[in-house]
Parts: structure tokens; sequence; C-alpha cells
């Protein structure tokens, strides 16, 4: 969870539930108690009126008629805040809590007009689908924040993807409609895989591209765009059912002890090795998935089988090898 994300959660949970002491935040929010502390300074510098009660029964507060003043958020907050409050919505934090929701509704409702605009036209290009999916990948894309900016100014970007017809990466200009979120709701983790979805000029047709397979990313300053009839949720409906389509690519894989703690997706252990080591059969959506994952690893991991991906995967170290004069 980012830190607005936190300080949102923090004041939506005291306005909802009542007092509540800095432990029992952090144990909900997944973080500890100094971190707290530090988050409460922010909020009173942000003139959000947190109070504290001491001794037993004690905790932080907010007053009973406490609003939120939408003239402390900028634009840009406001936006991050409101997409903040949607994807929260999905997870347990907020499940099933009708306070919480209510409280999500005042924040909104609280934005000038101005506002409410662009948050609207974020909420149309970048969408979070927590729906039940068997991959699960840990940890954030590099480029994501690069990404979303460039999805809300509506700029075109060349990207670095992994081929969909041969070994390799290949250079594309895209231009961006929108970001999807596609996970699996946890308690206090967001786990799911982030997904550009642009039209791209090399294959001449809209593509939802993994963002964590993107090895490099370069900002243009022509403008993507975007047919007025494009509607980013009914895209995303059909393109969702080819992906789960095509992630049957299978390949086994031997990994050392340091990379057991962290392994990625959706994968079986197949033998366990008395040293630590592991056999294990990974299921990825493509043959330049495979090779991706792999090459992650780094010399962690050695592809045994199909022959194919071990060959591609030599392949590319020995251009990295090559790239760097070695």
């Amino acid at each position: 969870m980012q830190k607005t994300e936190r300080l949102l959660a923090i004041t939506l949970l005291l306005q909802a539930r009542g007092k509540m002491t800095a432990k029992h935040l952090a144990t909900i929010l997944g973080v500890s108690t100094r971190t707290i502390y530090r988050d409460i300074d922010i909020l009173s510098l942000a003139h959000i009126p947190v109070s504290m009660d001491y001794g037993p029964g004690g905790g932080y507060f907010l007053p009973d008629d406490f609003h939120f003043e939408s003239a402390i958020f900028t634009r840009e907050e406001a936006v991050s805040l409101v997409l903040s409050a949607d994807m929260a919505g999905n997870y347990s934090l907020f499940a099933d809590d009708d306070e919480l929701q209510r409280a999500l509704f005042k924040l909104e409702a609280t934005l000038p007009e101005k506002y409410r605009n662009d948050v609207q036209q974020a909420r149309e290009h970048i969408l979070f689908d927590t729906g039940t999916w068997y991959s699960q990948p840990k940890g954030m894309p590099t480029y994501l924040e690069t990404i979303r900016l460039a999805v809300l100014g509506a700029l075109q970007l060349d990207i670095l993807y992994p081929c969909d017809t041969r070994p390799g990466m290949q250079w594309r200009r895209v231009e961006p409609y929108g970001l999807v979120f596609k996970g699996l709701p946890r308690q206090r983790v967001r786990v799911g895989i982030w997904y550009l979805v642009a039209f791209c000029h090399s294959c001449r047709e809209i593509c939802a591209f993994r963002v964590g397979y993107i090895e490099q990313l370069n900002v243009g300053q022509d403008k993507a765009t975007i047919p007025p009839d494009f509607d980013l949720k009914a895209y995303w409906q059909k393109a969702r059912i080819q992906l789960e389509e095509q992630q049957s690519f299978t390949f086994l894989l031997h990994v050392a002890p340091p990379a057991r703690s962290g392994l990625p997706g959706d994968y079986t252990l197949l033998n366990e090795e008395a040293e630590g080591g592991a056999i294990i059969r990974v299921n990825v959506e493509s043959f330049a998935a495979a090779v991706a994952y792999t090459l992650a690893l780094g010399m962690n991991a050695t592809v045994v089988s199909p022959l194919e991906v071990r060959e591609a995967v030599a392949d590319m170290a020995k251009g990295i090898a090559k790239m760097y004069g070695m």
C-alpha cells in the first residue's frame, strides 16, 4: 500500500470506526506503529484534525462532525485518492464494511466540480479487475507510474517487449488506451498483474501488454488518438477470456535455493532436493513469457524442458553478454 493510499485509509478508518490505537491501525494496514506515528503527523500537517486520547481505552480519533476539505487536494492528488479508494474498495480492508464504503462516497462528494471530470476520465482509462485468476505474480512493475502518467496524458510510448513470433525483444510504438489491474484479493496485500491496453503500430490492432514484461520504455511527444467509441471495460471483458485461454504454456525449471522464497506466478513443486533446490512446473501465457520468467531469475534458474525454451534463454544470455562486451 502506497503512502497516499495509507493516509486515505487511516482517515477513513478513523472516520468510520471511531477511536483506534496506532497498534490496531498498524495491524490492519500491515506496517509498523512507527510508520503510523509518521502518517498521523503528515495528516496533521494537512489539516486533518486527528486527536489522541491517552490511557486505557485511548487512541486516535476524528471529531464527530469531521468532513474532508477538498481544498487540501491538488488536481493530481484528487485523482490519485479517488482511484486509490476505488482499488481499496475491492480489497478485504474495505470489503463488507458499509461504514467505510459510505466514507468513500463522502470523500468523492467533497471534490470540486472541476476535479470530477478528471476523476471520471481517469476511471475510464484505469480499470481494476479483482476477479479470481490462477496466476498470482508479486511485485510492482518498474514502469507502472510512467505508464499511468502517459495514459492520463494521452502520450504515445515506445516499449521494448517480447516478440510474439520469435525469441527475443522487439521495439513497438503504441498508443495507450488504458491500464488494467487484474488481481486477486488478499488481506493487506495486492496480488495481480498490470496490463497496458494500447493500439500497437506494429500489429495494427489493440493489444493488452503485460507491464511487467516491458524491458525498456520511452515516452514520446506525439499524442495518442483514442477512438471516441472505445470502452475499456468492454474491451477487457473480451481480452481477459483470450488471456486466460492463452495461459497454458508449461515448462520445467530447476531453481536454486536463493530463488525458492520469491518465485512468482503459477507453478507446481515437482521435486525438492536435499540442499534446497527444486524442480518446478511453471504455467505462463506464452513461449516469450517462459523465456522472460527464466531470465528474471538469473543464475538461480535453469530450464529443464522444453529444449526450445532452453535454447532461447541461452541465446538471450549470449546476446546480453555481447551487448556488455563480455
